[in-house]
């Protein structure tokens, strides 16, 4: 793609009073294939501002990453189908773009860190060329230019000798370092938003700790917005402003990251947070997995999705879909229970007890 020199950089335009800088409003992407349709997405609906972080948090197969990779324009359709709702990036609709427009959006002003490193990035193309490329598309970058530049992103994502390691090619680097690189071409062209598909998978501790810190200077610096994948809650616990958890394609629970974490409302989120080895160790009990496997998208259960691996679920549960109860802060929860006071007993017992202890801290 040559670079437009007509094209309006939508990062220069404000947004639009009223509205947020990313909007995905009750999303549905579904998968037509021969077997039957896949609902990969159905229903989602979140609002993301600069210099917030939303985490989405679920099991494999949950559409985490289709609903990111939508918002990317990155499925093919055929056999993906946009069932209904709207993604709209600064008051625009992102689903009523052309592919040309949507390929100044990629990598300018939405990029994206995908899962796996060493395949995403091209074995054949030495590392500079790689994050130089959307500067050479972007910015109208020269050769020398995108370069001198891709030095200086791999020097700011602490990749020591850049200077060399920028003429050297991806087999060449650990699984940390690969993944710096993904960071630095996706922040290359300083992007609005910046979407992160499980980035720590498959990293050390110590390695997962350096990519998140990372992540989180970028945003100081620069301001951006932040989508963080993953199916670890511990992962986005110190990161996130905002969590939304999604279960076979639908979103079950979103709120802040402390009603997550301290107010839980859904059974799934609690099997999420009892099965963080840290709460865990802190209650001195061993880790309570979530029982059975999640459902098969081609053939959803009738009534809630997750009653089936439910402990607490009802003959109301497995016959009747659950509409959202939501609190006076936005805070909402997909179970028939959510506003109960004797079900929400059943909450993990330290998060209260945490949550409790402060209050009294600051009393």
């Amino acid at each position: 793609m040559k670079k437009n020199k007509n094209y309006v950089d939508l990062k220069d335009q404000p947004v639009p009073e009223g509205q947020h800088l990313l909007e995905v409003d009750d999303l549905k992407m579904y998968f037509h294939t021969e077997d039957g349709v896949v609902r990969a997405v159905d229903g989602v609906s979140y609002t993301l501002d600069r210099g917030e972080t939303l985490g989405v948090v679920g099991e494999s197969g949950s559409g985490k990453s289709v609903t990111a990779m939508t918002i990317m324009g990155l499925i093919s359709m055929p056999p993906g189908k946009i069932e209904g709702g709207d993604v709209r990036y600064r008051g625009r609709s992102i689903l009523e773009m052309t592919e040309e427009e949507m390929q100044h959006i990629r990598g300018n002003d939405i990029a994206m860190i995908f899962q796996d490193p060493m395949t995403s990035l091209n074995p054949v193309y030495k590392i500079g060329k790689q994050v130089g490329e959307g500067l050479r598309l972007h910015r109208g970058y020269s050769k020398q230019e995108a370069l001198k530049r891709a030095t200086e992103l791999l020097d700011l994502v602490g990749i020591p000798e850049p200077e060399k390691r920028v003429n050297e090619y991806p087999h060449q680097f650990s699984g940390g370092m690969r993944q710096r690189v993904m960071i630095a071409m996706a922040l290359a062209c300083d992007p609005d938003i910046l979407i992160a598909d499980e980035p720590t998978t498959a990293l050390d501790v110590t390695i997962q700790a350096q990519i998140i810190e990372l992540m989180q200077e970028m945003q100081e610096k620069n301001g951006n917005a932040i989508i963080m994948i993953t199916h670890d809650l511990g992962v986005v616990a110190d990161m996130a402003d905002k969590i939304m958890v999604m279960y076979a394609g639908r979103p079950v629970e979103f709120g802040t990251a402390e009603e997550i974490f301290y107010e839980s409302r859904h059974p799934y989120t609690w099997g999420l947070i009892r099965s963080i080895p840290e709460q865990a160790i802190e209650e001195k009990k061993p880790l309570t997995p979530i029982h059975g496997n999640p459902p098969s998208l081609m053939n959803l259960p009738e009534g809630c999705v997750f009653s089936p691996r439910c402990p607490y679920a009802t003959d109301k549960c497995r016959k009747q879909r659950p509409e959202r109860v939501v609190t006076e802060s936005g805070h909402y929860s997909a179970c028939h229970y959510s506003g109960d006071p004797e079900f929400l007993k059943n909450a993990p017992a330290t998060s209260r007890t945490r949550k409790d202890s402060e209050k009294g801290g600051e009393a």
